[in-house]
């Protein structure tokens, strides 16, 4: 089994945040769009004591990017960050944490940091990242977060060291790159070592499959149109939400265009991801229930953007 490892995407290491990592905010929506492709989710979270020894602020007369012996082991000083229970240590709010199967907390230690997942730095602890995967019975882990130089580039190393396949998603990662090119001399690295560089595109293809529950009025709209458009909204229908899948889609056909037509009817259709990146998914019940909310006046480039025909799969009749 195949599992989607996320590597602290939290609000310290996003644009205003405590050690902001350049454009870390930027792979949210890819991270969110990779989820549902996923039987497992883990996220890890750095989880500091305030007196944190990675903290510049915790010795006297050093600073920020400062290098240290913490331990014997080399240390970067970091501003204080994610520190336990703090604003700065939640994941985003954009972020879709319903899909999050475990979370994984580092870093509580205050005499070592813990930038992978699975270790901390002196592999001295445990995280328990690796006996977990392994009894979920996953054999190859997918990495996505932040950042790539640090705390993604380690826990992939763990990952690979511990008997997994590792690939690392590289859109879904941003890096700090604190001496220049060290985002590239990681990547390299990690390459070198076996680990596969995918995009998300390459994952997850160029469309996404939608799923739209219907009645009569709306099919007969579509027949005009050669099934290859939507028809526009009604000035009552702010929002176009076709749903994510087709289990949601067949139960609205059933219970609700069924119900209240007499016959409702279930259509799928590919769009191009591209384009879809840019719209939030909304669950709006259990993880089953997501929906796309596009607004309506943005239906008609929605249009263009259908790949093939909206086919009808499924129908249901009172």
């Amino acid at each position: 089994m195949k599992a989607l490892l996320l590597i602290d995407i939290q609000n310290d290491f996003l644009p205003g945040g405590a050690l902001a990592v350049p454009q870390g905010d930027q792979i949210i929506p890819i991270v969110n769009e990779l989820m549902p492709a996923y039987d497992l989710v883990v996220a890890s979270q750095d989880w500091h004591p305030k007196k944190h020894g990675s903290f510049a602020a915790n010795h006297e007369g050093k600073q920020v990017s400062d290098l240290i012996l913490l331990e014997g082991l080399e240390q970067v000083l970091w501003p204080v960050h994610c520190v336990a229970g703090s604003e700065g240590a939640c994941f985003s709010d954009s972020l879709g944490t319903e899909r999050i199967g475990h979370v994984i907390r580092k870093g509580g230690d205050p005499l070592v940091d813990s930038y992978s997942a699975f270790y901390d730095n002196g592999h001295r602890n445990d995280t328990g990242l690796s006996a977990l995967l392994k009894r979920e019975n996953v054999t190859e882990v997918h990495i996505a977060g932040l950042a790539t130089d640090y705390c993604v580039k380690f826990s992939a190393l763990d990952a690979l060291d511990d008997g997994f396949q590792v690939s690392l998603i590289e859109d879904a990662c941003r890096g700090v790159d604190l001496v220049k090119g060290d985002v590239e001399r990681a990547l390299n690295l990690l390459e070198e070592k076996g680990v596969k560089r995918v995009s998300s595109d390459e994952l997850l293809g160029e469309t996404f499959t939608l799923y739209r529950p219907t009645g009569p009025e709306e099919l007969a709209k579509l027949e005009e149109a050669n099934f290859a458009a939507w028809p526009p909204r009604l000035p009552d229908q702010p929002i176009f939400y076709p749903v994510t899948n087709q289990a949601y889609a067949e139960q609205i056909a059933e219970q609700w265009n069924a119900r209240d037509s007499g016959i409702g009817y279930v259509t799928r259709f590919e769009v191009k991801r591209s384009f879809l990146k840019k719209y939030p998914r909304k669950i709006v019940g259990g993880k089953m229930h997501e929906e796309l909310w596009i607004p309506a006046e943005e239906l008609a480039e929605l249009n263009t953007h259908i790949v093939g025909k909206i086919e009808v799969i499924k129908s249901f009749k009172n």
